[in-house]
């Protein structure tokens, strides 16, 4: 079937706003929520998808940017060769808010995200047929680093079938018996006469754990568990503009697979140390400047913290208490983009903490008054009166 135009599966004009975006995908939710058509739970759940895709592009200004440029072709990258999945939607937390802590809510990001960062412990198997464990990690970088990107050297926990018992646990592979106990079936039969009638309870093997053998020499490559557990170092490239807490996926750099298949996959998760200087909002980067009194009335320049290093902030002459400048260029680059946010200082007033007496005529008499008449108290009270 071919694929829909995503302002059509909303049911929106292309001129719709970001408030727009969401009422629609708010309303389509509810209504093909699995749990609203339990007649046809298959069908609903395909076109919750569905909405939950478009909305997953039309809410993001630069996926939808791309897309009303170049299509489908345009978001192509931002999903994987098969198109989307839900480890592809990045509002889960828009989602939550409009259905609740739900049944299908928590089965669809088991499926999709998981259970460790995305609610799946490490080393589960994945559910293609042969195919190794994923797993996750994180790094910890600085708040530059989104700037300039990265390539930090990671340590991966890994593990492979131990090539000495062949994944047995035993010596050489070979020294394995029939187990005793269960006689090679790997389950024993438990039974209980109750009056006239006998409970049979069917039950795993104890000694042998379901395996039908037992170990007569533990292999000591792996200590009998058939698995040698190493760890591996691997330099991940972080693009610049990453936001804090993006998870990147490396395919097949996670557990080799026991048989034919292909190894699982590595989820990075970044973390960015936050500044006491900067505030990110996207792409643009948010500061403070302090300047004396005498720059903000007659003009010169000061120093502002960018997120790399130091850079000069002109400041012109009547400069007033709380003005924000914008310096171009010098916020957060754009995901997949070469252009960058801007840095938004805004500017505070320091006021002299004491002047000379001579400092102080100078200044009330550029101000309009006088040292007598502001040191005289006047007659009528606080308001003063007309006599």
């Amino acid at each position: 079937m071919a694929k829909r135009d995503y302002y059509e599966v909303l049911g929106l004009n292309r001129s719709a706003n970001s408030d727009e975006v969401k009422s629609a995908y708010r309303r389509l939710a509810r209504q093909y929520h699995p749990d609203m058509n339990k007649e046809n739970t298959k069908a609903a759940e395909e076109k919750f998808k569905e909405v939950s895709e478009a909305y997953e592009v039309l809410v993001d200004p630069e996926k939808r940017q791309r897309y009303d440029q170049l299509g489908f072709t345009g978001v192509a990258q931002d999903f994987g060769p098969g198109g989307f999945t839900w480890q592809n939607f990045t509002h889960a937390g828009d989602l939550e808010d409009l259905l609740g802590s739900t049944d299908f809510f928590q089965q669809i990001f088991r499926q999709g995200f998981g259970e460790g960062l995305f609610g799946r412990p490490v080393g589960r198997r994945s559910s293609i047929p042969g195919r190794g464990s994923d797993v996750e990690v994180s790094v910890r970088l600085p708040l530059s680093a989104a700037i300039t990107g990265a390539e930090p050297t990671l340590e991966v926990p890994s593990s492979q079938r131990c090539p000495d018992c062949r994944g047995t646990g035993a010596r050489h592979g070979t020294a394995l018996e029939t187990c005793p106990e269960c006689e090679g079936r790997g389950q024993v039969r438990r039974s209980q006469s109750r009056g006239f009638s006998q409970l049979i309870t069917i039950l795993e093997c104890p000694m042998c754990h379901g395996t039908g053998h037992r170990i007569r020499e533990p292999c000591p490559s792996c200590d009998a568990t058939g698995v040698l557990r190493k760890v591996k170092k691997l330099q991940v490239k972080i693009p610049p503009g990453i936001e804090d807490g993006a998870v990147l996926r490396l395919a097949h750099q996670g557990v080799p697979s026991d048989g034919t298949g292909p190894p699982g996959d590595l989820f990075v998760q970044v973390l960015l140390e936050p500044s006491l200087q900067i505030r990110r909002e996207g792409s643009d980067a948010y500061t403070e400047a302090h300047v004396p009194l005498s720059v903000a009335l007659f003009g010169g320049e000061t120093k502002v913290s960018t997120i790399t290093s130091q850079a000069l902030l002109m400041i012109p002459a009547g400069t007033q208490p709380e003005t924000r400048f914008r310096m171009r260029g010098e916020g957060f680059p754009r995901v997949r983009g070469t252009a960058r946010g801007d840095l938004i200082v805004t500017v505070h007033i320091e006021l002299p903490r004491s002047l000379t007496a001579r400092q102080k005529e100078l200044l009330q008499e550029a101000l309009g008054g006088s040292a007598s008449s502001a040191a005289r108290p006047r007659r009528g009270g606080l308001f003063g009166r007309h006599d």
